[in-house]
């Protein structure tokens, strides 16, 4: 199966809310997250929160081939993967970084190259400097982000978690 890549507004984020629901749902029920159904609503509707409330946001999403186009994406075709982020403070505690806030890929999709097609697009769309991102320490995220470029800078057990994560920087 073929897949394209289309950058999306915001707006058009925020009207996708459902398939983003359903994609996380189903990518973050497994290993190595193990999420509940619920999960997927949260992290959805957080990060619906912060593009609401970012001037840059970005976000970039991969659908299959087949659909037609709408020109902000496909209405009609199945939604692959989802990429997203913007400018915050949030990791660094004080100096501004791109932040690489969700990036993710259906599981029946995943080994085609789709999740690092949306990465380097957001990159390239978000990121004129450095980037941060925060991911579960496990060596599943930690080695494929290292091979797309990145480095750990910390490692952290954010409240009311109890699982460690790592903060990571890409030059």
């Amino acid at each position: 199966m073929t897949y394209r890549l289309a950058l999306l507004p915001a707006a058009e984020v925020v009207r996708r809310r459902d398939e983003l629901i359903a994609l996380c749902a189903q990518a973050f029920g497994g290993p190595p997250w193990h999420e509940p159904p619920l999960g997927a609503v949260r992290t959805v509707d957080r990060l619906l929160d912060s593009a609401a409330r970012k001037d840059d946001f970005c976000a970039a999403a991969a659908y299959a081939e087949e659909g037609t186009d709408d020109g902000t994406g496909d209405a009609d075709a199945a939604l692959l993967g989802f990429a997203a982020g913007w400018t915050d403070t949030a990791l660094s505690g004080d100096e501004p970084f791109f932040e690489l806030a969700e990036l993710v890929v259906a599981p029946g999709s995943q080994g085609r190259g789709i999740g690092r097609a949306l990465h380097d697009g957001l990159l390239v769309v978000g990121s004129p400097g450095p980037a941060l991102l925060m991911t579960l320490d496990v060596p599943e995220l930690t080695d494929r982000y290292a091979r797309w470029g990145w480095t750990v800078v910390d490692r952290r057990r954010p409240a009311k978690e109890q699982r460690d994560y790592v903060v990571m920087r890409h030059a």
